[in-house]
């Protein structure tokens, strides 16, 4: 049995556990606050740039061209024009076979001039070019009732060299032979006369390329 100052201890520890037993009652306890995750918030939507309007192509208006009067050419002297009455003597020849008439050129031929357009100038280097380019761009076989024994060749005036007394002429190109063994003794005296017909000219050397003239025909 207990005794009474046991039983009187053991009622006390009774009470301190009812008292200490209220005191944690649920009602009363104070549960820690949950906090809740803070909401995420969203990112600001991005605003899109603004859509650049296109600008108007500019227009061009086109000017109308002027249109600029042709220039004036320059007019080069031209060579004087020989008049009717431009004589033999005063007018540059040129010499062409005529096979209808014996004469000691060619084969037993004449040979006959034409009266140019241009005069006789004092400058007989310029004369003898111009009447032997006259000859030899033309390529018809005639010319009128005369014959033209270089029609088939391919030839120019080159150099021109005077001599004591006489000349050098100097013909590039291309000497071609026709069908006619003739011509090329016809092409020789109708060359050489041609030349003939200016003063103080005797002596006369004709040259293809500056081989004479009558050994490119030979050869040919």
């Amino acid at each position: 049995m207990l005794t009474h100052i046991g039983r009187t201890a053991t009622y006390f520890l009774i009470a301190l556990l009812v008292i200490n037993l209220s005191g944690c009652s649920l009602t009363g306890q104070v549960l820690p606050t949950i906090t809740p995750a803070p909401t995420q918030t969203s990112l600001p939507t991005e605003t899109p740039p603004p859509t650049a309007t296109p600008l108007p192509s500019p227009t061009f208006t086109l000017e109308p061209t002027v249109t600029q009067p042709p220039a004036t050419p320059t007019v080069l002297p031209q060579p004087p024009t020989a008049e009717a009455t431009l004589s033999a003597d005063q007018a540059i020849l040129v010499y062409y076979i005529n096979k209808n008439e014996t004469g000691p050129y060619g084969c037993g031929e004449a040979l006959w001039y034409i009266k140019t357009k241009q005069p006789k100038t004092s400058n007989v280097t310029n004369d003898i070019r111009y009447a032997l380019n006259t000859i030899l761009t033309y390529h018809s076989e005639t010319i009128g009732a005369l014959y033209n024994p270089g029609y088939a060749s391919n030839l120019a005036v080159g150099n021109i060299n005077f001599l004591e007394n006489g000349v050098i002429v100097s013909l590039t190109g291309t000497y071609n032979r026709t069908k006619d063994n003739c011509d090329g003794r016809r092409l020789i005296d109708q060359l050489r006369l041609t030349i003939k017909q200016f003063e103080g000219i005797s002596n006369i050397q004709i040259t293809i390329n500056g081989t004479p003239i009558a050994d490119v025909i030979s050869r040919k």
